[in-house]
């Protein structure tokens, strides 16, 4: 059996959650977050929503797919984003068919990933774990991985 690609995932609690940024226009997302595949070499950045307000982003035929599958495999109470690839060179945000989940109860974090130009098709279940803030440093809130922190 072939070995999953090590991953380590990092939430931060969004500082910004409730407030405006347009007349009417609040900032959502309870989490953003960025995952970090060590090989291939991916970064990809997450935006944690409720359901009610995650199902209501769908803009591709391919995310709808996605929100099926999601309301059949998850539970309602759980926080939900799309996947973006992000490249450090350009800072180009590209969707990626999947979707994440966390269960805000038990901390499990579910990745469910196709990101065929990078060649990854992955579904990873991770337990999220919090993390020491550290004063003056921008720690994240919660830490997923299945890797060894020290090659990152």
């Amino acid at each position: 059996m072939q070995k999953q690609p090590e991953i380590a995932v990092r939430l931060y609690e969004n500082a910004k959650f409730g407030t405006t940024y347009a007349k009417g226009l609040y900032h959502s997302a309870v989490f953003n977050a960025s995952a970090d595949v060590l090989n291939p070499s991916v970064k990809y950045l997450l935006d944690f929503y409720t359901l009610e307000r995650w199902q209501h982003t769908a803009r591709t035929d391919g995310q709808m797919e996605m929100l099926d599958i999601a309301m059949e495999c998850d539970r309602s109470d759980a926080l939900f984003s799309w996947i973006y690839r992000y490249d450090c060179t350009t800072k180009a945000k590209t969707w990626v068919w999947g979707y994440a989940s966390l269960d805000s109860s038990t901390n499990k974090l579910k990745l469910l990933l196709d990101d065929k130009p990078k060649g990854l098709l992955e579904n990873w279940t991770l337990t999220a774990k919090p993390c020491r803030s550290v004063y003056g440093k921008k720690a994240p809130t919660l830490l997923a991985t299945n890797a060894d922190l020290s090659v990152y």
